[in-house]
Order: C-alpha cells, then structure tokens, then sequence
C-alpha cells in the first residue's frame, strides 16, 4: 500500500486531493431505488506511510504556529520524521543520519526541538523542521529517554539499562550531564518523566516487574544539579518486562500507566496503590497504554501486536469490542490525539504505516463479533445492483443497472437521474447485465441465451444454446465484448468457461484451466490482442485467448486463497492486469512483453485444452514480478479502472470501503472512502466512477482542489 505523499485538503470536511495532481474524487450524485438516497460516504485520513519499516514510537504534540495535530514518527531502521495527522504530509525529515533508537520533544528557550538518542551512545538535540543536529554529546546506549523542565530549564533523563538513570541539562547549543540517580540493584528497561508543580517524577521499569518512582529536585547549591528522592514502589502481581510506563491525567488526578508482559494497569502516583484491577484481556505483549476518550467517555486504550482495547481503570472492565487489526504487520505503538476535535487514535504498524481512526468509526481496525455471531460490518447478503456496465444510448453514456429478477434501470451518468432503456419486444424474464466493452442485455432461459444490445435496443444473433449453469443453479460470471468485430459472450460455470460467439450460436466449451469456482471473467486487449482473464478459487488470475478459447497461463497468484475481481487497462502503452482476492491484496502484472512474444499467433502452437482438462503451461517469456499495489482489510471483490486529469486510477472495494490508487509514475496515495452499505459492484469510464452499494448507486466525478 502506497503512503505518504503530499496531500492537502480541499472542499468539504473528508476529501482529500493528492497534492501532485491536485485533483480528488467526489460523489456527483446518489440514487436510491427506492425510499431515501445512499449516503455517498467520506474519505478516510491515512494510512500513511512515512517511513520504510517497523514504527517504533510515536510521540504527538501541536504544531506552535498552525495549532495542526503532529506526529514524530520513528522507524526501526533509525529514520525520523515529522507527519501532519491532519492531512499526511511530511513537514520534516529529522536527520535520518543520526540514526535516532528513541526520541521526545522539548521545549529550549521558547522553541520546540527533538531531544534523542541517536547514533551509538549519543545525545542530540535537533531542529524539529529542518532536522539539523545542533549539537551531540557521547552518554552511552540510550534504552529510554524522556524529559522535564526544572526551575524553568529543559533536562533530559536517559537509561542504558544499567540500574542508572542520567540527568542531562539541555540548552540550544549544548548539553551537559549534571547527575545520575541509582534507582536499585537491577536494569533498567523503561523510564517515563513528568512535571510535578516546581519539581519532576520519573517511573523507572525493570525487566521483574518492579517499578519505582523518584522526584527530582533542582539543586541551586549545585549549580544545574539534580538530586532524587524516593517516592515509593509499584509492581505487577506476576514478574515480566516492564515494557511501557506513561503518566497520565486521570478525572483531574495523576496516574501511572504500565504494561508487563500481556498485562496493563494503572496506579495512583505518588501513592503507588492501584486505582483498580490489572487488565488481563490481551493475548500478546502489551505495546502500548494510553489514557484517551472513546467518544464523550473517558477511558484508557491499551494495545498489542493484534488489538486496541478501551477499559475502566477502576473495574478492570472491557468498555465494548475490541478492535482487531487485520493487516499480516503488526499494530507496534498507539497514541491518543485530538483530531478536529474528535478524539482520535494514532497507531504505527511494523510495516511503516500510520493510522489515524476513529473509535466510533474504527477502519482500518474491525470490531470483533461476539463468538457465533455475524458481524454487522461486513453483511454477507445485500440488497441492490447486482451488475453495473456503461453504453451509449442514441450518442450519450447510459448508466446500466441490472438488480436481480427485476427490469435493468438506466441513469444518466451526469446527474444520476433515471433514463429509458431501449428493449426490442418484452421478455418473458428479466434481463441481466453483462459488463464489457461492449455490454450486453442477456436473457438465460431453460435452453437457450438472448442478447440484446443495450444501446439500440435491438436483439443480436439467434438464440444460443445455454451450456451448464453454476453448481447453485444460477448463472456465473459473464463478460462481454467484442473479439475481431465479431460479439462474444464469455460465460463462467463452477470451474470451466464457456465462450458464445453471439451472431453464429457457435458454443466453444468448455474451457478447462482452473481447479476452484470462477468468481470473475473480463474480455479485454493487451497490446491490441484480445484476451480473456478469469478469477478463481484456486487462487489463480488464469490468461486465455479470446479467439480461440485456448488457456495461455496463470499470470496471477497469491491472493490469500482465492482470487474474487480482475480487471485489465493500457497505462502509459502498457497491457496491466489487475487482481484482488481473499487477504484483500490488489496485485498487478504486465503482459505486454509475454503477447508481444507472439502477437498474430497468440495461443497458436499450444494443446488445445476444450474438453481435455488439463492445462499446459507457457513458460517463456518470463512474466515481471507481480507488485503489490495496496492491501485493503478485507476480501476485494470489485475492480475498476479509470482515468483522470492525465492521471490512471485503480479503484478497488472492501466491503464497505473504496479505494482510489493513482497509477504511472504517481507516487501520492489516493482516496479512502467508506461507504454506508456494502459495494456490490464498480464501473467506471474517463472522468467517471459509479459505484453500486447495498443502498443505492453513487456516482463519483474528479474535481480539480481550490
């Protein structure tokens, strides 16, 4: 998945504009069958991506001259910068040189700057914007760092793991250490510092369980001195590594939050009696306590490597689901921010990403279902336009939409409203419609398939025989198009094919390849040669030739176990092929190499496979590394390609939300919209997306920002 471009927001609250082409996409109009219209939806704020691999810690504050939410984000790889959580952009690369293992704010002589370890036993303070090091000083390994301001100056405390903490006082051009506090006989794993009226507390967590708390103390008898004094203890029930400490204000009184090992809880400070039972409901190591809101109720969010979880400090109790993460990279850290003053949640993942979510609205995390029940999220039976496809009627675009056991409805693409569709006689059944380029009207009876054209209203050909329907009874995926100026209809039956040449009746079939249930067919050119692409059970994106019926090769595969939408364009002179599937991968290869290898004799010269059921290979050319073009949470059953301000999308659908991925040399990420029902199905032409959900259709148009 695709992040961290520059983004800016533009119109109403929820859509975003990639900052390279200053364009978004936004819903033109809605259309309901029947009662109120869908809800069109809004974009969704991230993921971003802001650095390669594996977030670390992410440290929030406010911006001093905008006010705008930032994040200081910090990768395994020693990568640091500055993400706007408003809208994306990066405002600062923070001396990825230095190599930086964990890091804070601080506040010298008025101006916010990065204290760190950086490097190998080096503290640095840093420009927040620029990046540029002020200056450094050798203090040993940094483990944990944090920071506090005495007698009106910036100091910094710092752990190695020894039983030692540092004290460093920090000035914009220098630092010097001006004491250690031996905080017991054992290591060191974690520190947290907070301001404490004129004087600093510091928790510092061991690798037993144990932790300790300390004031410290400006000493005017020593110049900048610091000396501790002991406040009392705390521990958790069962000895593990104390891997998070935290202070927090809780109802207007100061707490201590802390997590060991897949347990969590918070203490009174500086009392250290727990202000209620450990919280004991995770399953993994707990990375992160924070104290938050979910919607008007306090509460304090604690997270793993899989779920986010709010709770009452006082009962221990779980407040409501939690909230599973569903990406293969691992949620690593979460923090609490207020985001249009909507309280909200940042969460870094092991993959480089960052999410802001809301509680209330919580993609891309999902709520887990209770044991036996259906989740209400993700509805597996819905109501709505079964297909979608774009024609010309009389010269203008018609929208077709066909429901099942019901009359197809034509809309308007530019204002959504109904139009008639043309139909030569009155059958007896509903017709369905078949997407393609171009798409058909079709009727299936008992034995035979009518089709008519949808955009003269006239019936093409003769009846065909109709060759087996699907192991339900019901017809499987069609597609439709035209192959040499000759109509052809490709029909899918559990795991075979079916090609019907319309004007001669002629039924090539059928067509063996896969092993598992076709979920999706599409005909299309790859470098001026029509092809037939088909998705499967079996995991498989399966290539054939569209004049013959010959199967050519797999070109796709890794979906997770099976393989839902496909879809092919030309992007910038090159034949792509685009694929979704079960783990909510999109995945895209180029064939233009492998049909230009063979372009007059394109599946020539290999076994025919009608009726053999078994499917030869072709090898050479070697095919490119499929890409990964983004990773959606759920299964991807919709594909559709389209083309804006010069600029190729690919717009995918997960369940109830979209996706909008700019394509070529783009770099920016695209849209996140989610949507009020689940989307049955996408359609999209130049400057145009229409989007079929459970309640209605949408139609999206770009709009240019300002």
């Amino acid at each position: 998945m695709t992040g961290g471009g520059a983004w800016a927001t533009a119109g109403s609250p929820g859509v975003r504009t990639v900052g390279g082409s200053g364009w978004s996409w936004q819903p033109g109009w809605t259309w309901g069958r029947d009662g109120p219209r869908p809800h069109p939806g809004l974009a969704r704020p991230g993921p971003y991506q802001p650095v390669p691999a594996w977030v670390t810690q992410l440290v929030g504050y406010t911006d001093d001259r905008t006010g705008r939410p930032h994040a200081l984000v910090t990768s395994y790889a020693g990568a640091r910068v500055v993400l706007d959580l408003l809208d994306g952009r990066l405002v600062g690369a923070v001396d990825e040189r230095a190599h930086a293992s964990i890091c804070a704010t601080v506040r010298i002589a008025g101006e916010l700057m990065i204290v760190s370890g950086a490097g190998s036993g080096y503290l640095q303070v840093s420009d927040l914007d620029s990046g540029r090091s002020r200056w450094r000083r050798w203090c040993g390994d940094v483990r944990s760092l944090g920071t506090v301001t005495l007698a009106g100056r910036p100091y910094a405390v710092l752990t190695g793991g020894s039983p030692t903490l540092q004290v460093w006082s920090l000035a914009a051009d220098g630092g010097e250490r001006v004491g250690s506090l031996r905080v017991g006989a054992e290591r060191v794993a974690v520190l947290a510092a907070t301001e404490s009226g004129d004087d600093a507390m510091v928790a510092a967590g061991t690798g037993t369980g144990r932790i300790t708390l300390w004031r410290l103390v400006a000493d005017p008898a020593d110049g900048e001195g610091v000396r501790g004094e002991p406040l009392g203890e705390y521990a958790f029930e069962v000895p593990g590594l104390v891997n998070v400490l935290r202070f927090a204000d809780w109802q207007g009184q100061g707490v201590l939050l802390g997590a060991a090992g897949r347990l969590a809880r918070v203490w009174e400070v500086p009392g250290g009696m727990p202000l209620g039972p450990v919280f004991s409901a995770h399953t993994g190591q707990v990375n992160s306590v924070v104290a938050g809101r979910f919607g008007d109720r306090p509460v304090v969010w604690s997270g793993d490597d899989s779920t986010v979880r709010a709770w009452l400090p006082e009962s221990g109790t779980q407040v409501g689901e939690a909230f599973r993460y569903p990406y293969e990279a691992a949620p690593t850290c979460t923090i609490a921010a207020e985001i249009t003053r909507r309280p909200m949640l940042v969460t870094g993942d092991a993959a480089g990403l960052v999410w802001v979510w809301d509680p209330e609205r919580p993609y891309p995390f999902r709520r887990e279902a209770p044991t036996g029940s259906r989740s209400a999220e993700r509805p597996e039976d819905v109501p709505g336009p079964t297909r979608l496809a774009i024609t010309e009627v009389a010269g203008r675009p018609v929208v077709l939409a066909g429901f099942a056991g019901q009359a197809v409805r034509g809309l308007d693409p530019t204002r959504g409203v109904e139009v008639d569709v043309p139909l030569d006689g009155s059958p007896a059944a509903p017709v369905l419609v078949v997407p393609g380029h171009p798409p058909s009207l079709v009727r299936i009876g008992l034995d035979t398939i009518e089709v008519w054209d949808p955009g003269t209203g006239t019936r093409i050909g003769v009846p065909l025989p109709c060759p087996a329907v699907g192991p339900d009874g019901a017809p499987g995926p069609l597609a439709s198009g035209l192959v040499d100026g000759r109509w052809v209809l490709l029909l899918a039956a559990g795991e075979v094919l079916f090609r019907l040449d319309v004007q001669t009746g002629r039924v090539t079939g059928p067509l063996t390849g896969h092993s598992g249930r076709v979920h999706a067919v599409t005909i299309g050119e790859v470098a001026g040669v029509p092809v037939v692409l088909s998705a499967a059970d079996d995991d498989t994106v399966r290539l054939w030739d569209a004049r013959s019926g010959r199967s050519v090769r797999t070109v796709l595969d890794g979906h997770g176990g099976a393989a839902y939408a496909v879809a092919v364009a030309t992007v910038d002179g090159r034949g792509l092929v685009f694929s979704g599937g079960r783990n909510g991968q999109v995945r895209s290869v180029d064939l233009t190499d492998l049909v230009h290898a063979d372009p007059d004799g394109f599946g020539s010269g290999r076994t025919d496979l009608i009726g053999t059921g078994q499917a030869e290979e072709y090898v050479d050319p070697a095919l490119p590394e499929p890409a990964v073009l983004m990773t959606a949470t759920g299964p991807v059953r919709s594909l559709a390609v389209t083309r804006a301000a010069g600029t190729g999308w690919l717009v995918a659908a997960d369940g109830t939300v979209l996706r909008w991925h700019p394509l070529g040399d783009v770099t920016s990420p695209g849209q996140r919209i989610e949507l009020g029902a689940t989307v049955t199905d996408l359609v999209a032409r130049p400057d145009l997306l229409v989007v079929a959900a459970g309640d209605g259709l949408v139609g999206y148009r770009p709009v240019a920002a300002g």
